[in-house]
């Protein structure tokens, strides 16, 4: 009889990043996440609000960072610290972009997988809309759900 595999989804887990009244063309790192438990897949979900008038096709990215070690890495990708913090993108791989139009203060909402993301990871967000976003903290948010493989 052939093995099954089947997904095990860990309780969703906070990430900390400031993204109210975040610049146009700036950016922001969320803290970074120790993966020892090595999980192969995470889920993140975001919720994202633009801000006033923000200008139409444009875009909010969303970057993967990574680590070198689980606990205080040395090397982290584009020079990015352990926590929340201002950040500029130079060389972390895209892994998501919200497509945004002119709709004020729209909520985009939505989830993206990363996958093997290392020992330490975290993710970037990068503003594009034209406009700083939303100033309201509770407009955003993001998330993640680690998912590990179970053969049964």
């Amino acid at each position: 009889m052939p093995n099954i595999i089947n997904a095990e989804h860990n309780t969703p887990v906070t990430m900390t990043i400031t993204l109210a009244s975040l610049a146009n063309a700036g950016a922001r790192q969320s803290n970074m996440v120790n993966n020892e438990d090595d999980a192969q897949i995470v889920r993140v979900f975001f919720k994202v609000t633009t801000g006033t008038s923000p200008t139409d096709n444009k875009t909010i990215e969303f970057y993967l960072l990574s680590g070198d070690k689980a606990t205080t890495p040395d090397i982290i990708t584009d020079g990015a610290g352990a926590s929340d913090a201002s950040i500029t993108i130079e060389s972390a791989p895209l892994i998501n972009v919200i497509q945004t139009d002119t709709n004020s203060d729209k909520t985009y909402q939505g989830s993206f997988l990363v996958r093997n993301p290392g020992v330490s990871w975290g993710i970037a967000l990068k503003n594009n809309t034209g406009v700083a976003l939303n100033s309201t903290g509770g407009n955003h948010n993001m998330t993640y759900v680690r998912e590990n493989q179970e053969i049964q």
